[in-house]
């Protein structure tokens, strides 16, 4: 499904959290053929790491913490592509997962104090990061990924680490 980005040297999934990164970034590193670097390995909002990842090469990303700073990366021939999921999916998944002291700084980090996360985080890449990313710029449509033989449909509380 996503053997044509073996071409670039990293790739970096992103999107608001909840928006099914992990998912992504598995199928691509899988199809492409690169290591997959969970954003937990990143200690979730380390950008030093990330560039440290990322000069070593033939890496695929996984960081929604780190969706605020996208258009920094400039390790040449690395892919950014955000993960594009129904808003209203996003919320209901969010549910479950953001103390109400992670939604705040999720929302610092865009410098706003409310707010629905992951619509300023679209509209963040819609009008800052993909003009400034352009061809390096790419998006991956959530729903797409169920066709994949490694989509795994109605995770509840599933791990990745459980199967390997």
């Amino acid at each position: 499904m996503f053997e044509t980005l073996k071409e670039f040297n990293n790739i970096v999934i992103s999107g608001p959290q909840r928006s099914g990164t992990r998912i992504a970034a598995r199928i691509v590193a899988e199809d492409a053929k690169k290591i997959y670097i969970d954003e937990k390995d990143l200690n979730y909002h380390d950008f030093r790491l990330l560039e440290w990842y990322l000069d070593r090469g033939n890496v695929v990303i996984q960081c929604p913490g780190l969706c605020h700073l996208l258009h920094r990366i400039t390790t040449p021939s690395t892919l950014i592509i955000m993960t594009i999921r129904p808003i209203e999916e996003i919320l209901a998944s969010e549910v479950r997962c953001w103390s109400d002291q992670s939604k705040l700084i999720e929302l610092y980090k865009y410098g706003y104090s409310n707010g629905v996360i992951s619509r300023i985080k679209y509209d963040f890449w819609n009008n800052h990061q993909k003009p400034i990313l352009n061809e390096r710029a790419r998006e991956i449509n959530y729903q797409s990924l169920e066709r994949h033989s490694l989509f795994i449909k109605d995770r509840k509380n599933f791990r990745w680490d459980q199967t390997q």
